[in-house]
């Protein structure tokens, strides 16, 4: 069942993912990240659906999501270093 478990695993990979799940452009991804206006409560709603317990997903893999979702978008979209899943934001200083 787990063999089937898929998400992208690069910056190029979730930029394309966002723009099929949310139709965020590269370009307009791009601009809301660096102004801080990226829609997160929308990207959390779809991550929710997308990986779901149900659909084969760990159960800790949303809120790792989820609380590194700033580093996630510098991540993917202002070419920061992927995030430490295993801390969040909150652990980074500025």
């Amino acid at each position: 069942m787990t063999e089937d478990i898929e998400y992208p695993m690069t910056p190029e990979g979730w930029r394309d993912w966002l723009e099929i799940h949310l139709e965020i452009s590269e370009e307009q991804g791009h601009e809301i990240a660096k102004n801080g206006t990226f829609p997160f409560e929308s990207l959390i709603a779809v991550w929710e659906k997308e990986f779901s317990v149900e659909h084969g997903y760990s159960s800790s893999f949303i809120p790792a999501l989820t609380r590194n979702k700033l580093g996630f978008i510098n991540w993917v979209y202002l070419d920061q270093n992927e995030p430490d899943w295993s801390k969040s934001d909150s652990d980074r200083t500025s």
